[in-house]
């Protein structure tokens, strides 16, 4: 069963429930691990129940409240291991941290801008398979930005590879570690048969999600 989860900041967070407990799918920004809570709670689950905070990519408002939610609930973080190195201080100098420059702010404001990370339980690599889940490395909008695809609920959790906000769009560039390899990072889902996509921004798509993705891709040859 998936569930969107209502409230979170800036970007979409899921909850996942599989036979032996819950996954969150991100955590949206600083502060909406208060939604996440909210949201169990109202599905009958106790903040126990929640095994694994999986984020998509390092940006802040997919993985402002991981750290916090683990707190919280006892779940593990999971994340690419490409992108673990930007939950930390001294992480990786871009664009998308001013080249290092908002580490320097007072560390109340730099967590509104910077994801802080905690104990990190799975750092994840392509192809390895977390509570049903496979691991789909898809570069480029940060170094170690995933997809998640599930056999079992047909369906692919896009993070940011692409938005749906004003039908499919890849990001921006400006947004973009790598913005070439952002560019054809959807085609690492080629291949892949689900019925519904969910996105970082955006409404899901909930028939026919991998022909749509496959007719998008195909149109940016």
């Amino acid at each position: 069963m998936i569930w969107p989860i209502p409230g979170t900041r800036a970007a979409h967070a899921y909850l996942l429930q599989q036979p032996d407990g819950l996954v969150a799918i991100d955590a949206g920004y600083v502060g909406s691990d208060g939604a996440i809570l909210r949201f169990m709670r109202s599905r009958g689950f106790r903040p126990e129940d929640l095994k694994w905070v999986v984020v998509t990519h390092h940006h802040v408002d997919h993985a402002g409240s991981a750290a916090r939610l683990c707190a919280q609930t006892g779940a593990q973080l999971a994340i690419h291991t490409a992108d673990a190195p930007y939950l930390a201080s001294g992480r990786p100098k871009e664009l998308m941290n001013l080249w290092g420059a908002i580490e320097r702010l007072p560390a109340r404001l730099a967590r509104f801008l910077l994801t802080v990370g905690g104990p990190i339980g799975w750092r994840l690599e392509d192809g390895d398979l977390l509570h049903g889940l496979r691991v789909i490395h898809t570069p480029g909008h940060t170094p170690g930005s995933i997809c998640l695809y599930s056999e079992a609920e047909s369906a692919v959790f896009l993070g940011d590879v692409l938005n749906n906000e004003r039908g499919l769009r890849r990001p921006p560039w400006n947004v973009n570690h790598d913005h070439r390899k952002a560019q054809l990072a959807a085609r690492h889902l080629l291949g892949l048969s689900y019925e519904r996509a969910f996105f970082g921004h955006g409404p899901p798509i909930e028939r026919d999600a991998s022909r749509a993705i496959t007719r998008f891709v195909g149109e940016l040859a």
